[in-house]
């Protein structure tokens, strides 16, 4: 393929929320040559959103169980208590819109099996009202939120989106180019091992199908190899 349409390629892999090794691999070419093409997409992308810096980036007690994490004990005595909501990364990012001014945006992530649930719509306000932002977003846990560098929030959710895509699972259609793009570039991996204890877990919300979800279960990480629960309502 020419320059022109490896870089389209990339670019609708990027805005998937593909990191840029499996990119690289996907379309057959080196790592070294898909790297500067996502740093020139990534760039253009800001700078048509008017991205500014990052005023802040929160996320819910709770998110890292299961997840290989045990070199950081900050987040096991986090999450000791949170298992009502384990499994679920709620991410909160704001950035500096213009003097001022602040935009910001809000994303739900399965980060055991399905990946990236839900994204809001940005929503633009005077800086000073980022406090209440946050305390409105977090509001239906019984703890308040954790400030986390953007790095690691930008790792939760498209990382979780990547690892749901390799099972089978497609982002909610909320997450778009616009919403990936907000979170700035993600190499991949990290240090995050997506899956419960290194299998996908999956625990049926109200709205899934779980028949499709362990058919598509099944064909990908084949029998035995996930954990499945349906959620029993009250009777």
């Amino acid at each position: 393929m020419d320059k022109a349409e490896l870089l389209e390629q990339v670019r609708v892999r990027w805005q998937r929320g593909d990191p840029p090794k499996a990119i690289a691999r996907a379309l057959g070419v080196r790592p070294s040559v898909v790297a500067p093409l996502v740093k020139r997409i990534a760039a253009d992308a800001q700078a048509s959103q008017g991205l500014g810096k990052v005023l802040g980036c929160w996320v819910n007690c709770g998110w890292s169980i299961g997840l290989g994490l045990e070199k950081h004990p900050e987040w096991a005595e986090l999450d000791a208590y949170a298992g009502e909501v384990e499994g679920f990364a709620q991410v909160l990012v704001a950035r500096e819109s213009r003097r001022g001014r602040a935009t910001v945006r809000g994303y739900l992530a399965d980060v055991h099996c399905l990946g990236v649930k839900n994204a809001r719509d940005p929503e633009t306000m005077d800086a000073g009202h980022i406090p209440g932002a946050v305390r409105t977003f977090y509001s239906a846990f019984d703890r308040p939120p954790v400030e986390i560098p953007i790095e690691l929030g930008r790792e939760l959710i498209l990382g979780a989106v990547h690892y749901a895509r390799e099972l089978g699972f497609e982002p909610a259609g909320a997450f778009d180019g616009d919403a990936a793009a907000f979170l700035g570039d993600w190499d991949g991996p990290g240090q995050i091992e997506f899956g419960r204890d290194g299998q996908p877990s999956y625990l049926s919300g109200p709205y899934d199908n779980p028949d499709a979800v362990m058919r598509t279960l099944m064909r990908s990480a084949g029998a035995g190899n996930f954990q499945f629960s349906v959620a029993v309502g009250p009777t």
